[in-house]
């Protein structure tokens, strides 16, 4: 039970693209070897010293966590440093780390999504469309006996996807024409004599993000010594950002909504505002600290938005402006992580995956 490393990150990246990520985060491979092979993975939130212990005591060779070990540019690693200790620990167990942060809350069955589901919403949207994905049509004219080779090249770098349909694409037969000039080394055909082939042109969508890889191997599987191709910008795109929101089967209470949301997330307080009567029915949620989008809950109607890290001064501005407020901890709004992507690679790639045993939430109920 074993993989490289970037063969694991592959897995993960194609359905969490860095694309996603904010441009403040740092996600990916923050310490180690892409080609190194892991055996065993740890699962966590954020790493201190207690998780690299645990790291090592169990054998794990890489460790996911949430929140990036390295989220500022550091200018030393010296030693007798909190985070650079961890670092110079990393590194002598030659452990991997890896991170998975707003890439992971922004994407499609992400964090956000998960945390809408959890309450179960309907209608789920997305509440900042900060992060859409530009389509591109691809087209290529290939010989007719070469047609499917390059149709399953372009898809197994990403491109034909729509919604939840893979392998779309749309053929058109045809007659292609050249002439061979001196120093072509034509794949069909002889130099200074027009030729006439039976070709396909093969149309699909592809995301901005996939765009390079595609066409690196749409031209790799391609015959033809010059391929022609068109890459055209469409005018749709697919809407994703950070947050979602959505509404209740029907109203409730806003007390009744907190105690949905004590059960939901097992935990037993809530630090709230607004009127505890009100009935409510649309939902804004951002997992992690989301107190910047606010005013887009506001716009899209919501009668709370539930999020985490907010200050007396935004929560004050919010409820006075009607809309009201869960200020759910970063911890409690995040901790789904854990075994989510635990079971996601233990279901999808063959190497162990544990959880972490310990509790990372710095605050506590006294």
């Amino acid at each position: 039970m074993s993989v490289k490393c970037h063969e694991l990150i592959k897995f993960i990246e194609e359905k969490y693209h860095p694309y996603f990520a904010e441009d403040y985060d740092n996600v990916g491979l923050i310490i180690g070897d892409k080609n190194k092979i892991i055996n065993r993975v740890l699962v966590c939130l954020e790493i201190n010293d207690d998780i690299v212990n645990q790291a090592i005591v169990s054998g794990s060779d890489l460790i996911i966590s949430h929140h990036p070990l390295i989220f500022r540019p550091l200018k030393k690693i010296v030693a007798k440093d909190y985070k650079c200790d961890l670092i110079i620990k990393l590194i002598k167990e030659n452990i991997n780390v890896y991170s998975l942060h707003t890439n992971f809350d922004n994407s499609p069955d992400g964090m956000n999504d998960m945390l809408a589901k959890l309450l179960k919403l309907n209608n789920i949207k997305v509440l900042t469309k900060n992060k859409n994905v530009k389509l591109y049509k691809l087209a290529v004219y290939v010989p007719r006996s070469y047609a499917e080779k390059v149709r399953h090249a372009i898809f197994s770098a990403g491109g034909g996807h729509i919604g939840n349909y893979s392998n779309c694409s749309f053929i058109t037969e045809g007659t292609g024409t050249f002439k061979p000039l001196n120093g072509a080394s034509p794949f069909i055909g002889t130099i200074d004599n027009e030729e006439f082939v039976d070709e396909v042109k093969i149309e699909t969508i592809v995301k901005e993000c996939d765009i390079d890889k595609v066409v690196k191997a749409m031209l790799n599987s391609h015959p033809y010594e010059e391929v022609a191709y068109d890459i055209y910008l469409l005018r749709n795109a697919i809407e994703n950002g950070t947050g979602r929101y959505g509404d209740l089967e029907k109203s409730i209470t806003f007390k009744d909504l907190c105690k949905v949301i004590k059960d939901s997330f097992s935990i037993s307080t809530l630090q709230v505002a607004g009127d505890l009567m009100k009935k409510v029915n649309r939902i804004g949620i951002v997992g992690g600290a989301g107190a910047e989008f606010i005013k887009n809950a506001i716009n899209k109607g919501c009668d709370v938005f539930i999020s985490g890290d907010l200050k007396h001064h935004e929560v004050y501005d919010a409820v006075n402006e009607g809309i009201n407020i869960i200020n759910l901890s970063h911890y409690d709004s995040e901790k789904l992580f854990v075994p989510y992507i635990s079971a996601l690679i233990s279901s999808n790639i063959d190497v162990d995956c544990i959880n972490v045993e310990l509790t990372t939430n710095p605050f506590s109920i006294v």
